[in-house]
């Protein structure tokens, strides 16, 4: 008959010298542990619930230092380790995490795209990946980055960004619905500019037309 799992790990344990094989007997640990949880690592049982946060807080900072140098299968296992089913509150961050894993092929293609360039894709991977505490300020540095090029010729032009953003929403909807407060933004913007070139052009033909024929009744007035 076979051992179970757990029947196997008593036995291997009792075998072990706690004095000799510290380091053995913690490995063999950890790895049923891992086995039971799914492979969720294990937090202390004696931590409090604020400290249990503080770590998984912690754990989420380093995933997003590492975020874009991981491989596929690592980033998915290092993302599946995080759990906040204790801390609904970190639901949303948790997510966005997610998502980038869930989305890499998605990623690749935009860093592809025959409209991207690398100060957009390296603004919009750092805003989605950005925890909250940092999103905000991180969020109106894109947005400022993405209007001034109308006046630093050293920064791409606002056209620049409207054609990645316009691809982004209509080619790659679930990268857009990531950082969709910055992408309809600067589409708002753009558009609004449009908007306001044309009336812009359409009022300055109409004073031209204005001037022409006060000038020809003033002709005729004092011929």
């Amino acid at each position: 008959m076979t051992d179970s799992r757990e029947t196997d790990y008593v036995r291997r344990l009792l075998q072990m010298n706690p004095l000799e094989q510290p380091l053995e007997i913690l490995t063999l640990r950890r790895g049923f542990l891992k086995q039971q949880t799914g492979g969720r690592p294990v937090m202390d049982p004696s931590l409090s619930i604020y400290e249990r946060k503080e770590q998984t807080l912690k754990n989420m900072d380093a995933l997003r230092k590492c975020l874009w140098n991981l491989d596929d299968e690592s980033l998915h296992e290092q993302v599946e380790a995080i759990d906040i089913s204790e801390f609904p509150d970190l639901a949303i961050s948790y997510s966005r995490l997610k998502a980038v894993a869930d989305h890499r092929d998605s990623f690749r293609r935009l860093r592809k795209h025959r409209h991207c360039f690398p100060e957009f894709f390296n603004q919009f991977c750092g805003l989605v990946s950005a925890s909250p505490q940092k999103v905000t300020e991180r969020r109106a540095e894109c947005m400022e980055a993405s209007r001034k090029g109308s006046f630093d010729t050293r920064n791409r032009s606002p056209k620049d960004y409207y054609r990645i953003a316009r691809a982004i929403q209509q080619e790659l909807p679930e990268l857009y619905q990531l950082e969709k407060p910055w992408l309809s933004h600067i589409l708002s913007k753009r558009d609004a500019g449009d908007v306001f070139g044309f009336s812009e052009a359409v009022l300055a033909i109409v004073a031209l037309l204005v001037m022409l024929c006060t000038y020809y009744v003033l002709k005729m007035v004092f011929q």
